[in-house]
């Protein structure tokens, strides 16, 4: 049986959840608990489909509820979730600051469960997905075993770093002379320090960089300070199984990438490769948005909804 019980979320006096916000624990198998908003019509005969909102690496909740908002105005209900392991959702070691997963296939069955367990019970189809960055590479890894989403969106997904070769070696550096728990080699920040907005890799817009890190003051604890060395070499692992030969060419999902180009964060490069191997998928290039578009200039957003509402024409939502 399903265990549910009630969770917190963050808000400001001036950026608020929107209204009807349900926000709750969910219990995995394993006893870790996953903390998941949603917004849900009364009348279920009026919703176009539902929309799984899937976060990025060291995101939560509440930094969404802009964008919550905008798919809740187009008759869209509305699933998001914060990863294991980040957010408001338990952690994996005792460790709250560290990112920590031995394998990033306890991502997908954490997904399946909630799909099996809660969505499909909850909601009615058709059921589409927005995935940003790690979310995109969590997604994109799911649909290779469960045929659920109509539609699948990818906003930058990570599909490569930055310097991967030089990265890769140092993973196997790692695995020899350090703890699968020790930080990752250069990951380890100045612990509360925040990035100045002209040194972020994020977004261009200031006023919403500045939102989510007054969000983060009200909770230190929502977001991460650094990655372990089980989670890169568990990235790794992934990445690479990805590549393989006719991995995804056997995907027939509806897709639809938003690709930045110029990217810090992630390689588009790697973007463009998959993309092309993908049998239905249609790229956008961004050239001005840094690596989260809806986290950018109202400009560079408009280009992600316009693409988004074509898109959900061409399938038919």
């Amino acid at each position: 049986m399903l265990e549910i019980e009630t969770a917190p979320f963050l808000e400001l006096e001036d950026y608020k959840p929107p209204e009807g916000i349900k926000c709750i624990y969910l219990k995995m198998e394993d006893g870790k608990r996953i903390r998941l908003a949603y917004w849900k019509k009364n009348n279920q005969d009026s919703n176009r489909a539902c929309v799984l909102l899937q976060q990025g690496h060291n995101e939560f909740i509440e930094k969404y509820f802009e964008t919550i908002q905008e798919l809740i105005d187009r008759n869209l209900d509305v699933i998001c979730y914060d990863w294991r392991g980040q957010g408001m959702s338990d952690r994996m070691i005792d460790d709250v600051n560290k990112q920590y997963i031995e394998d990033f296939n306890i991502h997908s069955k954490d997904l399946n469960y909630i799909l099996n367990n809660f969505i499909e019970k909850e909601f009615s189809k058709p059921l589409i997905t927005i995935a940003h960055s790690m979310g995109g590479h969590i997604i994109l890894s799911f649909s290779k075993e469960v045929k659920i989403f109509k539609g699948i969106i990818l906003s930058a997904p990570m599909l490569g770093f930055k310097f991967e070769p030089f990265l890769f070696w140092l993973t196997k550096f790692a695995s020899f002379f350090y703890n699968k728990e020790d930080y990752f080699i250069g990951s380890k920040p100045n612990m509360g320090k925040e990035t100045d907005f002209e040194e972020n890799t994020l977004t261009s817009d200031y006023n919403r960089y500045k939102r989510t890190q007054k969000l983060v003051r009200k909770n230190p604890n929502i977001r991460l300070w650094g990655v372990s060395n089980a989670w890169v070499i568990a990235v790794k692992k992934s990445l690479l199984e990805m590549r393989k030969k006719n991995w995804a060419e056997s995907l027939d999902n509806n897709f639809l990438v938003i690709n930045p180009v110029k990217d810090k964060v992630v390689n588009s490069k790697k973007t463009l490769k998959m993309s092309k191997r993908l049998p239905n998928c249609r790229v956008i290039n961004v050239k001005d948005s840094e690596h989260e578009i809806l986290m950018e200039k109202n400009e560079l957003r408009e280009i992600f909804w316009n693409n988004f509402d074509i898109f959900l024409k061409k399938i038919k939502i």
